[in-house]
């Protein structure tokens, strides 16, 4: 039965040891693709346990764990998985890679990377660079967490073949520099993008790229923003919008401002029954996720938190369902892969 394993999940507690052998049987899983290592919170001073594994390991996830080893260990454990096609991880700042280079020659086949930034402050001219080939990688998708380093539009040349861009900015009070502006003159073809933090969308949204279709916006925007990206975004199918400050004065914009979405993520609680319903003027929607499905039954103690649909949901759902004749489908609890890392 473990020859056929495909994908493994390991979860350590405290008081486990990482030298009792237990990670060392995983060379027993002969046909392992997916490995995630996660909520361990003995150090972990060794990724030996990886090597069995590196001629047929295609994607791995490092995430909540805490990394006594050698950054110059870790490159040379990872570098061993020449076969990795998805490579996340995320620490709490004490692993210092001096450059992503020194793990990307070795990875030629990657196509996602998921990596934690906090300490970096500025990119350096190689930090991408793979001096293997011809500077340039196979990385469709980037995502970077705890983002806050200066970068040059020549640092960023590599990623010519990026497609997906996600960055999550360290700070949510944003410094004097805005670093988007510099990414999206660099890469303007992305066909996804998501934002977390940082400056206000004024700051960089007449540089959105035409070509995008997906775009996430967890950040401080206002209403004439959205139009200055309908006009930049013209194709727009995907949109996640979370702003830091109420979306009630939003929703009522998205049927006029972005008539192609197919998919729309969304907070209710404060949209109005009609803004809400004026979501069936959409006509190629198909899947509406509300993110904020929880009410406060009693408003005079708002510690009681019902994590459920409210009354008020359930029946706005319905109503859109009977006006677009059940074209939409509406979710109300997010339903993640159990690989998936909570930091995204």
């Amino acid at each position: 039965m473990w020859a056929v394993c495909r994908c493994v999940q390991v979860r350590r507690k405290t008081g486990d040891d990482w030298r009792d052998g237990v990670v060392d049987e995983l060379k027993l899983f002969q046909q392992l693709r997916h490995l995630c290592v996660t909520s361990c919170y003995t150090p972990m001073k060794s990724l030996n346990f990886l090597l069995p594994l590196s001629h047929h390991l295609t994607q791995l996830s490092i995430c909540n764990v805490q990394l006594t080893c050698p950054a110059s260990h870790l490159v040379v454990a990872i570098s061993q998985l020449t076969r990795l096609t998805s490579l996340l991880l995320h620490h709490d700042g004490s692993l210092r890679v001096p450059t992503l280079s020194s793990v990307l020659i070795h990875l030629t086949e990657l196509k996602h990377l998921s990596w934690t930034m906090i300490t970096y402050r500025t990119l350096s001219h190689d930090f991408f660079f793979s001096p293997a080939g011809d500077g340039g990688l196979q990385l469709s998708d980037l995502q970077l967490l705890n983002y806050d380093a200066m970068v040059t539009q020549e640092v960023l040349q590599p990623l010519s073949c990026l497609h997906s861009l996600s960055i999550f900015h360290l700070y949510s009070v944003p410094g004097p520099i805005c670093h988007m502006q510099t990414w999206l003159t660099a890469l303007p073809h992305l066909y996804s993008l998501n934002v977390h933090g940082g400056h206000p969308l004024a700051a960089y949204a007449d540089l959105l790229p035409s070509s995008l279709i997906s775009l996430t916006l967890c950040v401080d925007l206002q209403p004439e923003d959205l139009q200055v990206v309908s006009l930049r975004v013209p194709h727009l199918e995907h949109l996640h919008l979370e702003p830091w400050s109420s979306s009630s004065s939003l929703v009522r914009l998205l049927p006029q401002l972005f008539p192609h979405l197919r998919t729309l993520r969304i907070r209710h609680n404060h949209v109005s029954d009609e803004d809400f319903l004026q979501l069936q003027l959409l006509q190629r929607l198909d899947t509406l996720e509300v993110l904020d499905s929880y009410y406060t039954p009693d408003q005079s103690d708002p510690s009681w938190v019902v994590y459920e649909p409210s009354p008020r949901l359930l029946r706005l759902t319905s109503d859109l369902h009977r006006q677009t004749n059940h074209r939409v489908r509406v979710l109300t609890n997010s339903h993640r892969d159990p690989l998936t890392c909570h930091c995204v």
